[in-house]
């Protein structure tokens, strides 16, 4: 009995504690109330535990969504960190852990148990909700608001924080040494030496899609090195290029994962771009003049058909890309004493499925195509016979023109013919696309006309009226519209420019040509100078009302010169703007890879703002169309939707459906249908509507694309 005393001061220290686990609030304990447990114990149905998300609730500590403790009331939270800033390198996606601090009515702080995260927009990345961890795209960067939401006795309580994502992009092409940074630490001003940049211009405006610009600039020898920078607030890409001698070219084509970085981020700031240079002879850097690009938040959709000159081709470039694409090598001849095949002078339909086009040869016989076929044989398919003739059959029976132009929907042409109107410009006259037939109207159609252009809303066309000489050769003309009165039905016309009132214009002449609709039907643009032909003669953009009230030059297009030409309304209006292309014989970047020098006639995009005010230049700086090329003439540029069938026209195979699905349809034959859920659309992929395209994208010009951020 006496090793008893040994043992029982170890017992009654451990009797306490029993005690107080079984009255004092520990684990397990009964309770009423958080108040009943020891801090950080909650009392759940009647037991003290440990918190979970669950236990966020009216009967728990003396607060909902807060750690236990004593009875206290939530008056606010914060979120912390208050504001964070990553930046994201090529391939990476940071993230950041955001946590919720609450205030009590005692003067206390501490976390709280179970809050709700939002971002409110999820272009540069996104938030769990639960756990408050934001994580970067690395896309895409900018800022984003984070909310965080907690429940309280007097309802919702919320905070934000602000997060910023920059995008950090540094490329050293090869041969490159492994210093180039510090070589340009302290560049000199010097604008005899510094690479002076010729493309991009300064000021440009393009869409969010458009292919990477090839930077050009004018100074460099071999071995000098240049460092390429492109910025905005939240993106930095950053090129160090190596001038290895014959054959560079002083140019970077903007590598195009850091080129989309830069125009899907802020897309509200413009963008700096300068090269500067670091002259190997002397061993100095001299800074570069920087210059602004804007991105405007449009995706321009769809496929641009120009005439290639030099190879008597049509050629197809399709959005977002720089590949030029041969798709009918080999056009039909329109006469068989021909000395070969030629199309030009051509126009396609408003839904982009046909194209229209005159044949070479000499006969000016028109061919309709369909573009959702394949035109890769030799001749291709024509929507309708060719009746060619020869010197012994007779002359041919198929219809011929000069220029055209199609009904909104697409089942009429209205054309310029010249038979028997030798010396004057042509007279107008409607067709039938499908059958090839000649059309009778009611009304009178308009003679000495060329150059027609139907509008968008289907209730006037647009033409040149009172030319000098046929249609490609008058130096003296006006623009007219006529009214569409019904079905082949005309009303009144009239002239609403006399050329002659811009004689004393720059550059001077009377002659206007190519009356072009903006897509609203509301405006109409057209060019004017000495006469229409591209190749010799001086002309300039202008725009007007439909009427032709406010006549205006568009000077930042024309960009000074004038040598602009051909002016033609895409059927798009994205991002606050009207897009126009037209022709040039400007310079097009430096004369190693550009066509300084040449006077080729390439094809340039402009952006006309939609809300410019009366009397004001609507237009922007423009930029060259990606993918021409650039020894080669290019003429004629027609922007149009992808070319593909609707859902419940006849079909083949599934490519030639916007949906991408070619099945049987109710009667057994094939048809074009929308594509099932489980093959939904990709980006880039043609479409019928939103609902073929996969998460996140929208039908766009039929065209699955992501929307403009």
């Amino acid at each position: 009995m006496r090793a008893l005393p040994r043992f029982f001061p170890l017992a009654l220290l451990v009797l306490p504690a029993l005690a107080c686990d079984a009255g004092g609030g520990g684990p397990s304990t009964t309770c009423t109330t958080s108040a009943d447990c020891d801090s950080p114990r909650v009392c759940v149905d009647g037991r003290c535990e440990l918190p979970t998300e669950a236990d966020a609730g009216p009967e728990r500590d003396g607060g909902p969504g807060v750690d236990a403790g004593p009875p206290r009331e939530l008056l606010g939270i914060r979120v912390e960190p208050a504001t964070a800033s990553l930046e994201a390198p090529a391939g990476t996606t940071p993230t950041q852990t955001f946590s919720v601090i609450g205030s009590f009515d005692d003067g206390s702080e501490a976390p709280v148990v179970a809050p709700r995260f939002q971002l409110d927009a999820r272009t540069i990345g996104d938030v769990d909700e639960a756990s408050g961890v934001f994580t970067a795209n690395g896309t895409i960067g900018g800022v984003a608001t984070l909310t965080a939401a907690v429940d309280s006795a007097a309802g919702e309580l919320t905070a934000t924080a602000t997060v910023e994502v920059t995008l950090v992009r540094e490329l050293v092409a090869p041969g490159a040494p492994a210093d180039a940074a510090d070589r340009f630490a302290t560049p000199a001003d010097d604008a005899s030496r510094a690479a002076g940049v010729v493309y991009p211009l300064d000021g440009v405006v393009m869409p969010q899609n458009v292919y990477p610009a090839d930077v050009q600039w004018t100074r460099g020898a071999e071995g000098d090195l240049f460092r390429v920078r492109l910025e905005k607030p939240h993106a930095r890409v950053t090129a160090y290029v190596l001038h290895g001698g014959a054959g560079f070219g002083n140019h970077w084509l903007v590598e195009e994962t850091a080129w989309r970085a830069v125009a899907q981020t802020d897309p509200d700031d413009a963008a700096t771009l300068s090269v500067d240079r670091w002259i190997a002879a002397s061993s100095e850097a001299v800074a570069g003049a920087p210059i602004e690009l804007t991105f405007a938040r449009a995706a321009l959709t769809g496929s641009v058909y120009y005439w290639d000159i030099q190879r008597g081709r049509i050629v197809r470039i399709d959005d977002g890309t720089a590949t030029p694409e041969e798709f009918m090598p080999t056009p039909p001849v329109d006469s068989f004493s021909s000395p070969g095949p030629c199309v030009g002078c051509h126009t396609v339909s408003n839904s982009g499925r046909y194209m229209a086009g005159r044949l070479g040869g000499g006969e000016n016989i028109g061919a309709v195509f369909d573009l959702t076929t394949d035109l890769t044989s030799d001749p291709p398919p024509t929507v309708y016979p060719l009746q060619r003739g020869d010197f012994n059959m007779g002359a041919p029976t198929s219809a011929r023109w000069w220029f055209s132009s199609w009904s909104p929907d697409d089942t009429r042409m209205v054309l310029s013919v010249t038979e028997g109107l030798a010396g004057q410009a042509g007279r107008m006259a409607f067709m039938d696309p499908i059958s090839g037939a000649s059309i009778g109207v009611t009304g009178t159609l308009p003679t000495n006309a060329t150059h027609p252009a139907w509008s968008p809303d289907g209730t006037q066309i647009a033409y040149v009226a009172n030319a000098n000489n046929w249609g490609g050769a008058f130096t003296d003309a006006d623009i007219a519209t006529i009214d569409v009165t019904g079905p082949d039905a005309l009303g009144a016309s009239r002239v609403i420019h006399d050329g002659a009132t811009l004689a004393g214009s720059s550059p001077a002449g009377t002659a206007d040509s190519y009356p072009t609709w903006t897509p609203d039907s509301a405006r109409i643009a057209f060019a004017h100078g000495s006469g229409a032909r591209s190749e010799d003669q001086q002309s300039a953009l202008y725009i007007m009302a439909r009427t032709g009230a406010g006549v205006v030059r568009l000077d930042a297009a024309n960009g000074g010169g004038t040598t602009n030409f051909q002016p033609r309304f895409s059927p798009f209006d994205q991002g606050g703007y009207f897009w126009l292309s037209f022709l040039s014989r400007r310079d097009y970047g430096n004369a190693e890879v550009g066509t300084a020098g040449a006077g080729l006639q390439q094809i340039w995009v402009t952006a006309i703002r939609k809300d410019a005010p009366a009397g004001s230049d609507p237009s922007s700086v423009p930029y060259w169309l990606p993918g021409q090329r650039t020894t080669s003439r290019n003429i004629s540029a027609y922007w149009a939707p992808r070319p593909c069938r609707e859902d419940g026209e006849s079909c083949s195979v599934g490519s030639e459906c916007c949906g991408g699905d070619c099945r049987p349809g109710e009667d057994g034959a094939l048809v074009c249908s929308p594509p099932p859920p489980e093959r939904c659309r990709e980006e880039s992929e043609t479409c019928s509507t939103t609902a073929d395209c996969c998460e996140g994208l929208e039908c766009f010009g039929r065209v699955c694309v992501r929307p403009p951020g």
